[in-house]
């Protein structure tokens, strides 16, 4: 799994929400591939895109793990 881009959550950031669409400062949008819920608020949180052959999972600080995305 290597790096493929490090950013910040735009604005607010209230967890994992099946749902929801999570957008980077670098303009990019991802959102979970399958639906999981867990709730942690936190304002700009560091983000993390890991690409792992043709998959992306994001990183979010302060979460746990780390969730499968796709680009929207």
């Amino acid at each position: 799994m290597q790096k493929y881009i490090e950013s910040h959550i735009v604005d607010e950031f209230e967890g994992w929400d099946g749902d929801a669409e999570y957008e980077l400062d670098n303009g990019s949008k991802w959102e979970l591939v399958s639906y999981t819920y867990s709730y942690s608020y936190s304002y700009r949180p560091k983000a993390t895109i890991w690409r792992d052959g043709g998959k992306y999972f994001l990183e979010v600080a302060n979460m746990n793990d780390k969730k499968e995305v796709r680009q929207v």
